[in-house]
């Protein structure tokens, strides 16, 4: 199979899909697949650019189309790495089979309204793709210990990108005040953010949102 045409099993919702069950059924800490469907959904749904790129809908329709290729004419020329995945997760079902029932899934589970925070807490999985920078700002500028304080270590890294700051505060920014408005509650933040972003609290982000917008102010 020609490179271009094998992403379509071995990238993008197809990869992220069956990474996430093979997680469910390998980790002995990992949610029950149906949950983590569930977040995918809401991750999907909540943005408006991943949503008007690939609806779950067209999620569920390209598995659906791969089971019927995994079962038809063209198996033998399904890229080895998708027949390697497809192993760890079918549990000695058909790999179409599996799939097939996988988007069948999906759309009943999308039928529903969109899962909420409070009833499904943020796995951590999902924590990386929302917050990737708040994240990242633990591992590059607190977790080290090289600087004395919470507030010395954002002045470090707020200097560090000056005068670039709209490429690296203004989404670093955003992602602090999302968080803020969407757990304005400390138990609710803990579990979906705190426990995936050790260093995050709603007074640490608080505080993180203060200087650089007060960066911002003055200086841009």
């Amino acid at each position: 199979m020609k490179s271009y045409t094998g992403a379509l099993f071995n990238s993008g919702p197809v990869e992220r899909l069956l990474d996430l069950a093979a997680r469910c059924q390998e980790s002995s800490d990992a949610s029950p697949l149906d949950d983590d469907l569930r977040r995918f959904i809401r991750i999907v749904e909540n943005s408006n650019a991943a949503h008007w790129a690939c609806p779950i809908s067209s999620v569920a329709a390209l598995l659906e189309f791969l089971g019927d290729i995994v079962d038809g004419d063209s198996a033998p020329f399904v890229p080895a790495e998708f027949q390697q995945r497809m192993l760890r997760v079918a549990d000695g079902v058909g790999g179409g089979e599996y799939l097939r029932t996988l988007a069948g899934i999906i759309r009943i589970l999308a039928q529903d309204p969109v899962a909420d925070y409070t009833e499904l807490p943020m796995a951590a999985w999902e924590a990386r793709i929302l917050f990737p920078r708040l994240g990242g700002f633990g591992a590059n500028w607190i977790y080290d210990g090289e600087y004395l304080s919470f507030e010395d270590s954002v002045r470090a890294a707020i200097d560090s990108e000056h005068p670039y700051c709209p490429e690296f505060l203004a989404p670093l920014a955003a992602e602090a005040q999302t968080a803020l408005v969407l757990f304005p509650e400390q138990e609710y933040f803990r579990v979906n953010i705190s426990e995936h972003i050790p260093w995050a609290s709603i007074a640490s982000v608080r505080e993180l949102l203060l200087l650089i917008n007060d960066h911002m102010r003055h200086e841009h």
